[in-house]
């Protein structure tokens, strides 16, 4: 039997992608080290371009050692040139129920590249997922795609406009995961706020009531909102995080603190939305965890701009801080942007983790002594 290895870069929803792709494989193939592989699949983001240097190091490693490649995720729709000549078998996000058919032609010689556009089976995949049996957490996908517009996102070229996945499916994948016997289900996709929006209405709530009604003690993590279509729902989810299942948690990404630039980044949210959303969620629960994110040197950030991000950070002390260097990405409009230089945005990236890691110490200090479940 012909061995496989796996590996996976990026965000949740890719985490959720490689648990099928290696549900799919190990029907026909037994998974194993690097080193016993007869080929690898790598699972791939292309968000930013050291991302993309890193993936591409990677796939140059492997072949000089010997192994054939096969390159799915985001970068085959980003960076679709290199992608194609580079690996010895190509797949999109959109296609992975097509992997077999990369690794049939590998196998024979030849070289296959798929990446249509095609709608993913929910039903289908919810049961072909294979995940650690040791990992007590289940990454539940409940979309795919997104109805953002950002000036800087590369994404979106890759994963399309948004698709909710059906309720019924996602509730079944939920209850075979806890059957499992996993303990926390991760709701993911690239915006959990907007699940149910091109069917005309915001789903999430209702999704998550549907979810609170499985009569078992496990607990529920919602992943990324954006800070436009949380907003449209934040009464909503203020009722339904009083269940003490769901995690007194969100990731709403900012991006920056200046609305010249969130403009620039077609964000379709202001800071004072972001506080907003802050506020009423630390109001309304004690030990609240609040997670964002923030583009250091995006095209036109001066000193002023740079400073009111630094002065809402400040002001916010969000639990956790994901900080990227922009990062020209071809294909989005900010890509023709003038860009700010490198060593800028390493200078301003530093002062934000300085100041991240003195909110994070004093924050968790405030949690010494005390016993939680």
């Amino acid at each position: 039997m012909k061995k496989f290895y796996l590996e996976t870069y990026g965000c949740k929803a890719n985490q959720a992608d490689s648990e099928l792709i290696r549900g799919i494989l190990s029907q026909r193939f037994q998974e194993a080290s690097v080193k016993e592989a007869d080929f690898v699949v790598l699972n791939s983001c292309g968000v930013i371009s050291k991302t993309e240097r890193k993936i591409i190091k990677r796939i140059k490693g492997l072949k000089r050692a010997g192994k054939k490649v096969i390159l799915g995720g985001c970068l085959p729709l980003i960076s679709s040139k290199i992608s194609k000549e580079i690996a010895d078998g190509v797949f999109g996000p959109l296609n992975l129920f097509s992997v077999l058919e990369v690794i049939e032609a590998l196998l024979k010689g030849e070289k296959k590249i798929v990446l249509e556009e095609k709608v993913l089976d929910k039903a289908k995949l919810c049961k072909l997922k294979k995940r650690e049996p040791e990992n007590s957490i289940a990454l539940v996908q409940i979309a795919q795609g997104c109805l953002g517009n950002c000036s800087f996102c590369a994404t979106k070229l890759a994963r399309g406009r948004l698709r909710s996945f059906e309720t019924k499916s996602i509730i079944e994948e939920i209850k075979l995961a806890l059957e499992e016997g996993k303990k926390e289900i991760q709701i993911c996709s690239q915006d959990n706020a907007i699940f149910g929006l091109d069917r005309g209405r915001p789903g999430l709530s209702a999704l998550l009531e549907e979810i609170l009604k499985i009569k078992k003690n496990f607990r529920i993590r919602i992943g990324m909102m954006t800070p436009k279509f949380t907003k449209q729902i934040l009464k909503e989810l203020i009722s339904l995080f009083q269940d003490k299942r769901i995690y007194k948690y969100v990731h709403i990404p900012v991006q920056s603190g200046d609305n010249k630039i969130l403009k620039k980044m077609r964000r379709n949210h202001t800071v004072e939305d972001f506080l907003e959303i802050v506020k009423v969620f630390r109001e309304s629960f004690q030990d609240f965890l609040i997670a964002t994110d923030i583009i250091v040197g995006f095209p036109g950030e001066d000193k002023k701009s740079f400073q009111k991000t630094y002065n809402l950070i400040e002001k916010v002390k969000p639990d956790v801080l994901n900080i990227t260097k922009f990062s020209k990405r071809e294909g989005t409009p900010a890509a023709q942007f003038k860009d700010v230089s490198e060593r800028i945005k390493t200078e301003r990236s530093k002062v934000l983790s300085e100041l991240s890691e003195k909110i994070r110490e004093k924050k968790n200090r405030e949690f010494l002594g005390r016993k939680f479940e």
